[in-house]
């Protein structure tokens, strides 16, 4: 119903202005000074501070602040850019699962474990422009879908909650991760734990060299049109729908759900393995991670709010990004911790998962549209005037 996807967008805003409201109140209480002054002087100071705070928190990704004025802050922006594009793919995977109303947490620990298999074939692959890194993007696929299979088959074959599963697979994947790094691939010169340079003709191509922008973000919105065309105009993505809204329905409409189950978490981890490996070829050029990065935890928020909408997973990814961009410049010109973007995720998701909240209000909009609907579709008699 039109209301109740209205409802959805209100409920999202709202509970971002809400979100924002308890920062800046958080960001105040700490700008609070300590010295010895009069209350009110306290109270000017800390709204000085926290709005100079909020300045750069909600505007630092766009707008470099001088003493000339304000300027447009290229660095800033691709970092947006580029920070957005790992957990838009993410965010399509988990929300392909949870469409399904399959609850695979395992993005992490795909992602992580195809991005260390793919480094071997970024480092020792021929390097021929574009094939090679389609190449190492395929097999960071594959691995992802492999390692995607194991939660999948338990889940349809055994009946093993895929929550428990894949959440252990992620630590598995992990440690088998940095294995493959420190035995097979690290850099020995380096003075850390990273794996050799990847070959220059296997790297994603730069927009701007400087602040190293490359095209991942392209790779990203491909990838959104086609998980949406997967989902919403093909057979298999209404099969994975109709498991989601009613499993005994689809079973009694003979859809074998075990296997559209195996399917989708597969389908899903192909999606999740390639986001890691798409970061390193952009950005970073070998492999660095010495912990989880988080995009598979980032890609459950983004599913989350984008309500399992994969053409709304770029928005929530860009907004995501531009909130922790935001915090961390924030961090740089004033004394507030850029931790705070935990705080205002948090609020979000709470309130955006939760059902009751401003549930009234919804089941009032609904219930006016169906009255509007009725007063509208009801005939008119022979000789009424309306």
């Amino acid at each position: 119903m039109k209301a109740d996807k209205r409802f959805t967008l209100y409920r999202i805003g709202i509970s971002v202005g809400i979100a924002l409201l308890i920062g800046y109140i958080i960001v105040f209480i700490a700008s609070v000074p300590s010295t010895d002054i009069a209350f009110m002087k306290k109270m000017k100071e800390a709204f000085d501070s926290a709005n100079e705070a909020y300045k750069y928190f909600l505007t630092g990704a766009l707008v470099r602040w001088r003493f000339t004025g304000a300027a447009f802050n290229q660095s800033g922006f691709i970092q947006w850019i580029n920070e957005a594009v790992p957990i838009i793919i993410t965010g399509l995977a988990v929300s392909m699962v949870f469409t399904a109303k399959q609850f695979n947490i395992g993005a992490e620990g795909q992602m992580f474990l195809g991005a260390a298999v793919a480094t071997a074939v970024a480092i020792y692959f021929p390097g021929i422009p574009f094939i090679s890194t389609l190449l190492v993007i395929l097999t960071a696929m594959a691995v992802g879908a492999g390692f995607a299979s194991i939660p999948g088959f338990m889940k349809a074959k055994l009946k093993a909650s895929e929550m428990v599963t894949s959440l252990m697979l992620n630590y598995v994947a992990f440690f088998m991760g940095l294995f493959i790094i420190k035995t097979f691939l690290r850099d020995t010169e380096a003075g850390s734990l990273v794996s050799l340079e990847f070959q220059q003709q296997t790297m994603l191509p730069l927009l701007n060299e400087r602040y190293r922008w490359h095209i991942g973000i392209f790779i990203a919105l491909g990838m959104t049109v086609l998980v949406w065309f997967i989902m919403k105009k093909t057979t298999w993505g209404y099969k994975v729908k109709l498991i989601g809204d009613n499993i005994k329905f689809a079973e009694y409409s003979g859809i074998n759900s075990s296997k559209m189950v195996f399917q989708v978490q597969v389908a899903a981890g192909a999606v999740a393995g390639s986001a890691g490996i798409i970061e390193l070829l952009g950005y970073h050029g070998r492999f660095l991670w010495l912990y989880s990065p988080g995009y598979g935890w980032d890609g459950i928020i983004i599913a989350t709010l984008a309500r399992n909408n994969p053409l709304f997973v770029p928005l929530a990814a860009l907004f995501l990004s531009y909130i922790r961009v935001g915090a961390k410049i924030m961090g740089r010109y004033t004394n507030i911790a850029p931790e705070i973007v935990a705080i205002l995720q948090a609020v979000i998701i709470l309130l955006v998962t939760a059902e009751a909240f401003l549930a009234k209000w919804k089941q009032r909009s609904i219930n006016k549209e169906a009255t509007q609907s009725e007063t509208n579709d009801t005939p008119v008699q022979v000789g009424e005037v309306r």
